[in-house]
């Protein structure tokens, strides 16, 4: 599965060792708070959202789509985050899950 930590400056991204992160880019300014806030894109098991929020992080499930990374690539997710891509473009395939 894969989901959102949204971190803010300054502030690394989580450490379990049952998640791993795929990407990362700047919050998106329609939805960042704070200067500097960034998007790290995670996979993990289905409770590992549960278990990140319970430590006090900021988790923003995934839905179907395109999340533009910030150098023209991104992430595909489909299947309600349970299938993703990692692209460096749209159609370019360089990791998936």
């Amino acid at each position: 599965m894969i989901f959102v930590v949204r971190t803010v400056q300054g502030q690394p991204p989580p450490h379990d060792t049952s998640v791993r992160i795929v990407l990362a880019r700047a919050t998106p300014a329609l939805v960042a708070v704070a200067p500097g806030q960034r998007d790290v894109f995670c996979v993990g098991a289905e409770d590992g959202p549960d278990r990140l929020r319970a430590e006090g992080w900021n988790v923003v499930a995934l839905h179907d789509g395109w999340y533009a990374d910030d150098e023209g690539g991104g992430v595909a997710v489909w299947g309600n985050g349970r299938y993703w891509e990692v692209r460096v473009t749209p159609f370019d395939v360089i990791a998936q899950g």
